[in-house]
This record gives C-alpha cells, structure tokens and sequence, in this order.
C-alpha cells in the first residue's frame, strides 16, 4: 500500500523526475526508514538515486549516538550511500535567540541543502505524513496562523518533496512490519516538553475519542480545499504587491483601499522580504502592523531582529534599521576620488566646463579652492537656488520628506567654509554657468 502511495503522490504532485538524485532526511524512526526503505525499492521504477543524511543534534548523548550507528548501518545494507554530521542545536539555540526545534530545523535544511550543492542532487525527501499535517494544523491554528497555516504540510515546496504526506502513521508502521524493519524511537518524542509532542499526545487523541474518529483524514481533507482558496487570494494578492510597494514601502492609503485579506498578505510579503522567511510570523503580529496605516507620521512598532515598522510622510515602511550614521568629513580634491566609510559612498571631484545629464552635483568653484564633504551640523542655514532666503538644513530635509534617521546621511558640500549643496540642492551662491567643478557620489558594491 505504501508503494502505492508513493506513486500516486509523485504523479499528482510532479516531485520526482527520472534521472532525480533523492536525499532522504533519515533519522532512524519508523517514518523515515518506511520512506527510504520504499524509495529504493522504487528507484529502478521511478529511475532515481537515493542518499540519506542523518543530522546528530548533540542532544541526546549515547541515545543520539545509537541513532546514529543504526542508520549507517541501516543504510549500508540498502547500498546507498549515507552522510553524517554532529551539531550542537543547544548552542545555536542561544546563539540565535529561538527555540531548539526552530534550531535544529534550520540547521538540518541547511546540511541537507549543501549535501545537495556540493554532489549535485536534485530533490530532499522527508517523511512528514497525515499525523503531522493534522498536528501542523493544529498548531499553527493555535498560534493564530493566517490562512496559509492551515493549507498544512506542502507536498513540495522547492527542493523538499514529501512522498509520504498521503498515508497515516498507522499504515507506516504496518509497512515496516511487513518488511521486517527495525527503526528507533527518539525519547524526547515520548516527552510533552514541545508543543508537537503535546498535541500529539493529548489533544489528537482527544478529539479522536471525543469528537472525529477519523480526524486524521478529515483534517488533510479540509487542508486541501483550504490551500485552493488560499492559492486564489495568494494570486490576487502578489499582483498588488508587486505593483503597489516599492523599497520596502507602501503609500498607507492605497494599503487601506485593499480588501483586509490582500492587506495581510502584503504586509507578509513585506515582512518576508526583510527577515528572509515566516518563521513565528503571526496573525496578531500582521494585524498589529497593519493598524499603523491608518496612524500618524512617526508612529512606529519595533520588532525582532532589529526590524521597524512606522508610518512615515504618509508609507508605511518595514526595514531593518540601520546602525545610526557617525559624523563624517572628508577633505576631496579635483581629479581624485575619495571613499567615505561612514555613508558607504566614493566621492570622485573632477573639473567641468559644460554640464551632462546624470545624477552629479555641479557648482562654480576654483581651482585652488577647498572643497569639504561632511554630516549635517546643528544651525547649518544655506541659500537654495529656486527659493527665497536662507533655509536651515534640518528644516530643508525635513521639507523634502527624507526620514529622520536617514538625514544624517545627506552629504553636506562646503567650498571655503560655505555651505554650497545639501545632497544634490545647490546652494544659489554656487550656481553652475560654464565652469566649475562636478561632484559625482556613488554607493559602495560590497561583495557577498
């Protein structure tokens, strides 16, 4: 039956093609080695290699270890070849500031990916089945998961495939039995210490008894009509994403013309742009967020990681916040180009007699006359061209909508003492006619 299963799910959901190269997360429970058991006994079939890797998280001492030695040795009688490595989840869970099942999660996909990278293999094959995708439901109803939470576990996503989500635990373990295979229990599984194993244990078993015998099923039933209404507004949703936020930013009143639910998704998508993933991203969290649009210039909600969400000149912008800009200035030179760290910025000065299109800043100045890059100051003043009087600089930037925490960033042009730009707005005493110097600013192109 569990065969069976299998090809059904790789014809439905397109996750193997012949020629795949298949590594299988294999830990050693009963899952896993139903999962990799039937993949080779199908791999001629379906004309596929298969691996397995087996992460140690450096949890469970000797118990890990025994894990450990049953799948390279579980592994070598299949004849497929079998990766290993030894983790300390514990520390990356401190180090990172979440819990050790986020730790371990992230670190697994992580092996497992590079395994893929490094020996050319095309799909990661996990033995997630209709007892999680029950669990998954649950728990992230219970967390207050947005729609998408209850579509449940995806049969692919990427790279992951996950040819067992189709058949029960029950019919897993029926199938190792046929077959005469041993597996490993892990302890912590039998432990109510994580919110999984506490569904599993007692609320699962509960609503069996009590409510649905057959809520397994019902739950994968239901997840499935979920995902094509959650599919549909995911669509409708992206089409406004893209077309209406730019950098990070979206103008607050076209967000609040949005029906609610297209609102939400944006801000998610939002969200997943800065921090890279969902991960813990709730209900409350979006919702939280999304009350800003309809706040005042200035509000802002802090969030993790450094990340800030605020209403400013009518956006709302969601960004990981910037270390706060240091003072700078720089002595530059006609005909030389000068880095200043501070802004990430070069600064190339070079001699003009005609001006080009382009974003440089052009001004009348001499030869020998001093030219000085630097931050804002307290009581700068300069004289705009196209304005009337003298404006301060801090009112200026402050006109021109630039946030607060980016005006310290804005270059300051001075020649002879005198202020003569503030960025790229020419001080009227500095006005370009047919010589002068070009003050051209790049950013830096860091490598990764």
């Amino acid at each position: 039956m569990i065969l069976d299963i299998i090809k059904r799910a790789v014809k439905e959901y397109n996750l193997i093609e012949k020629g795949d190269g298949v590594l299988v997360g294999l830990s050693g429970g009963a899952d896993s080695v139903c999962l990799t058991h039937a993949l080779c006994a199908l791999s001629d079939e379906l004309g596929i290699t298969v691996y397995a890797a087996h992460l140690n998280h450096g949890i469970r001492g000797a118990e890990a270890e025994r894990d450990e030695n049953f799948v390279k040795n579980f592994t070598k009688m299949l004849g497929i070849k079998c990766f290993t490595e030894t983790a300390d989840i514990p520390a990356l869970s401190r180090e990172l500031g979440i819990s050790e099942e986020t730790a371990g999660r992230k670190y697994r996909y992580e092996f497992f990916n590079n395994l893929c990278e490094k020996y050319n293999i095309t799909k990661i094959a996990t033995a997630h089945n209709k007892n999680d995708n029950a669990e998954t439901i649950l728990m992230n109803f219970m967390r207050g998961s947005a729609i998408a939470g209850l579509c449940g576990i995806p049969a692919k996503r990427g790279n992951i495939i996950r040819p067992l989500l189709c058949a029960d635990r029950t019919q897993i373990e029926r199938y190792c039995a046929e077959n005469g295979l041993s597996y490993v229990t892990d302890s912590t599984n039998n432990t109510d210490g994580y919110t999984r194993n506490k569904i599993r244990h007692t609320l699962l078993p509960f609503i069996e008894k009590e409510f649905n015998a057959n809520f397994i099923n019902t739950a994968a039933d239901n997840a499935l009509l979920i995902k094509d209404d959650s599919d549909y507004l995911e669509n409708a949703a992206k089409e406004s994403y893209l077309s209406l936020v730019k950098d990070g930013a979206i103008a607050a009143e076209a967000l609040l013309k949005e029906p609610p639910s297209t609102a939400r998704r944006i801000i998610r998508y939002m969200l997943r742009d800065v921090y890279g993933g969902l991960n813990d991203v709730t209900s409350g969290y979006v919702r939280d967020i999304l009350s800003l649009a309809a706040k005042q210039s200035g509000t802002k909600i802090h969030l993790a990681d450094n990340v800030t969400a605020r209403i400013e000149y009518g956006k709302l912008v969601i960004e990981r916040e910037a270390e706060a800009i240091q003072p700078f200035f720089a002595e530059v030179r006609q005909g030389e180009t000068t880095f200043i760290k501070e802004i990430s910025k070069t600064v190339t000065v070079t001699a003009a007699v005609k001006r080009q299109s382009g974003g440089a800043v052009y001004l009348a100045c001499g030869a020998d006359d001093k030219i000085v890059i630097r931050s804002r100051r307290e009581g700068d003043r300069f004289y705009p061209y196209g304005m009337t009087g003298s404006k301060k600089v801090k009112e200026y930037l402050i006109n021109k909508k630039i946030p607060k925490e980016k005006r310290n960033s804005v270059p300051i042009i001075v020649i002879n003492g005198v202020i003569a730009a503030v960025g790229k707005r020419v001080d009227r005493n500095f006005l370009f006619t047919d010589s002068g110097v070009k003050i051209e600013f790049k950013s830096l192109e860091v490598e990764d």
